[in-house]
């Protein structure tokens, strides 16, 4: 009995092993084991596998025709076993079996379809998901690691924006040392080696000067030809080459201006406002001047939500609030400011709940603060390097119209070198005091122009031909320009321009006119003039030399000199160092202002206040523990 149903088991997986084989030919050997492990898991598959492997030869296969009515048998009585592995077969294999061997009949696969359906469509689905969540990945994959390299680019630009700079003087250097190349002719470039080489070409050329009227006169107002000489042919291309990478270089010279000194150029003056507005009181208890034009356009930004975005301290609205007031009335201070009064109560704050972000376009754009962004701009564009890079890259954008334009550029070397920027710096150091100057210059030529018109006429003529004479005092402007180019210019004064009034009527008032043209104009205005600009610049050099001396040999925390600390070896080097150091004390105000108010201990509240006050008196100046213990020990 026993071996009869081993000997059916094995009969029975005969069969079925028989009609696995016919339905999974094409399947790979970790199926078969799959489901050989899975058969093992019941009593009647374990001799069922000893008889697969000695009776295959004895025993013929099923026909095509009986299969399905064994496999329901099977399938009927061991149910439980035999339907996880149909449930594990992937969906393609059963489908690449039907099409290779074409054994199935129309109901198992119509069966075998209803069987795995459902898994079917549910990792389609999971396809189809996975596939949307990878485009959509991939887009925004793209749009990060475009927003990453655009920002490493500006840091780029950033980092290297001096070397721009330099690269782009070296630039205008090389195209300068080209125009020295350049010559003038009266025909165009092409046109001359003809001549020069074919005789007819060159009595064309001297019949049509003869028939144009007007002899040399004519020929010097005819069209003049600029073109560079040279024999190799090398230069324009390289000129042409220069000049466009010398305009991307400004350009990239702006923008990397814009992403490394204009935010510092705003955080100054938000700086330097809130400061103002805090412990000056500006706007409130006093109002900036008429001709302030700086403090008139401050004003525009003080009601501005985003004021302030870069400067550190973002409550200095409130601080002012809270200084002023009581005095000055809330409500008014408030609206001066553009605070909302109710937007301050913390309880109100809290009880709402905050909303989600949106993200939309539209909420971006009406996000955006206008008249804060007109005030940035406004402060931008009056920034003296800003507007310098400007003017550099029109000059270079009109050298591809004219190449001169590129001869402005060497001024750049000026703005490069701190020495010749301090020369530049002396002129417009007393600007104001030198325009006043020059403008008194002016009235007074003016002056003694109203004078030699109606009284020394007859003197200005220029002309050395009699019949001829070149009168430059017969009408107001002339007369007045004549002394301005030519009277400020000579040496002598106007006196030395104009004919010598020996044996003349007017000969005593002519020398009297000279002499004192000569003594206010030449000696007094020009000599100002002059001692404005040098002693601007002895003014600004000593500053300099005054400032690294000092950050040299004294203490920027006491403000003794080394001196005092030399007697000892290294004594001055050890006050700066473990003493008074400077990183010591920056720290301390950084720990300060991060730490809470309310842990505090006493000296740490009387440098806090002192510091919210902008009172430096807690700097030991004049003092140090050497000095305390001396004057103990003393």
């Amino acid at each position: 009995g026993a071996g009869g149903g081993t000997g059916g088991g094995g009969a029975g997986g005969d069969a079925l092993d028989g009609e696995k084989g016919e339905e999974t030919e094409g399947e790979s050997q970790d199926v078969y084991g799959e489901r050989k492990e899975g058969g093992r898991l019941g009593s009647i598959d374990a001799p069922g596998g000893l008889g697969d492997i000695g009776e295959p030869t004895t025993v013929e296969p099923p026909t095509p025709e009986g299969t399905p009515l064994a496999k329901r048998k099977l399938l009927s009585g061991e149910e439980s076993e035999q339907e996880p592995p149909v449930i594990e077969e992937p969906p393609p294999e059963p489908e690449k079996a039907d099409e290779e061997n074409g054994e199935k009949a129309e109901k198992e696969t119509e069966e075998a379809a209803e069987a795995e359906e459902p898994p079917q469509l549910k990792e389609r689905k999971k396809k189809v998901k996975r596939e949307q969540k990878t485009v959509s990945d991939g887009g925004f994959d793209f749009w990060n690691e475009l927003e990453i390299q655009r920002i490493k680019f500006l840091n780029y630009l950033s980092r290297n924006f001096y070397n721009l700079r330099f690269l782009a003087l070296f630039i205008a250097f090389a195209l300068n040392f080209i125009l020295l190349f350049y010559r003038v002719s009266d025909s165009p470039p092409g046109e001359e080696d003809i001549l020069e080489g074919s005789g007819v070409f060159e009595e064309e050329e001297e019949g049509s000067g003869m028939e144009e009227a007007g002899g040399e006169e004519d020929e010097e107002e005819g069209p003049v030809y600029f073109f560079l000489e040279e024999s190799t042919g090398y230069m324009q291309p390289s000129l042409s080459f220069l000049a466009i990478l010398h305009t991307l270089i400004s350009f990239l010279c702006i923008i990397g201006y814009n992403c490394l000194k204009v935010p510092l150029v705003i955080f100054k003056r938000e700086k330097e406002l809130a400061r103002k507005l805090e412990f000056d009181g500006l706007y409130i208890t006093e109002q900036p001047e008429d001709d302030d034009i700086k403090g008139q356009w401050d004003r525009l930004v003080l009601n501005t939500p985003s004021f302030p975005s870069n400067y550190w301290d973002k409550f200095v609205k409130r601080k002012v609030l809270e200084k002023y007031g009581d005095i000055y009335g809330r409500e008014r201070i408030a609206e001066l400011l553009g605070m909302d009064l109710a937007s301050l109560d913390i309880s109100a704050q809290q009880q709402e709940k905050k909303s989600e972000p949106d993200n939309s376009v539209l909420s971006w754009i009406t996000s955006i603060d206008i008249k804060y962004q007109i005030w940035k701009f406004g402060v931008v564009f009056t920034d003296n390097s800003f507007l310098y890079l400007v003017w550099y890259l029109v000059m270079s954008l009109l050298g591809h119209y004219n190449n001169f334009f590129f001869a402005c550029h060497l001024l750049d070397i000026a703005m490069g070198v701190k020495t010749l920027r301090t020369i530049l710096s002396s002129v417009t150091h007393n600007g104001k005091q030198l325009m006043m100057t020059v403008g008194l210059l002016a009235v007074v030529v003016y002056l003694y122009t109203v004078v030699a018109f109606n009284f020394f006429r007859k003197f200005y003529n220029k002309s050395e031909d009699e019949d001829e004479p070149d009168m430059k005092c017969d009408d107001m402007m002339t007369c007045y320009l004549f002394h301005m180019y030519v009277g400020v210019r000579a040496g002598g004064g106007i006196g030395d321009e104009i004919e010598d009034p020996a044996g003349d009527e007017y000969e005593l008032y002519r020398v009297v006119f000279d002499i004192t043209f000569f003594f206010f104009v030449i000696v007094i205005l020009l000599a100002i003039i002059q001692g404005l600009i040098i002693d601007a610049f002895g003014e600004l050099r000593d500053q300099q030399e005054q400032v690294k001396e000092d950050m040299e040999t004294k203490c920027f925390i006491c403000g003794i000199g080394s001196d005092y600390f030399d007697t000892t070896p290294h004594g001055f080097e050890t006050h700066t160092l473990e003493e008074h150091n400077l990183a010591n004390y920056m720290f301390f105000l950084m720990y300060l202002i991060n730490k809470d108010e309310t842990e505090h201990t006493g000296q740490e509240s009387y440098v806090w206040k002192m510091y919210q006050e902008r009172c430096w008196d807690f700097f030991p100046a004049g003092d140090c523990f050497r000095k305390q213990y001396e004057d103990l020990l003393g």
